[in-house]
């Protein structure tokens, strides 16, 4: 039973692990190596923006993994750059935990409770992916 309750908190804790990516743009044929960027002016190859991506995550997923997967899309999608444009954190909830025991005494009962609040936050990355113009 006990191994049923850890799999179940492992299941759950990958379910909200997450991150999403969202992709707007055009695409090509995949591309094995993605040049990245934090500014489009470091860009020294003529370029046209084939789209923009939005990423989000909990706090569970590092901006490393985020981003990596950014960077991945962008292979996929036949990017030749990634620019990011920006990374932000909000709070999406809060996620309040009650527990209660009850104590039998001569007299009656006692109960106790407590609970616990916690913030629930989510970081974006947004970024374009461009596509190097050919010369020839």
């Amino acid at each position: 039973m006990k191994r049923l309750y850890t799999a179940a908190a492992l299941a759950a804790l990958l379910l909200t692990a997450c991150a999403h990516i969202d992709y707007v743009g055009r695409t090509y044929p995949p591309t094995s190596k993605v040049d990245l960027f934090f500014h489009e002016s470091e860009v020294d190859a003529p370029f046209d923006v084939m789209g923009t991506v939005i990423a989000r995550a909990n706090d569970l997923v590092s901006a490393e993994k985020l981003q990596a997967k950014i960077m991945k899309k962008a292979g996929e999608k036949g990017a030749d750059a990634v620019v990011i444009t920006g990374l932000d954190r909000y709070k999406t909830g809060e996620s309040t935990t009650y527990n209660e025991s009850t104590k039998e005494r001569r007299r009656g009962t006692i109960t106790e409770g407590s609970s616990s609040t916690s913030d629930q936050n989510e970081k974006e990355i947004r970024a374009v992916f461009l596509k190097y113009k050919r010369r020839g």
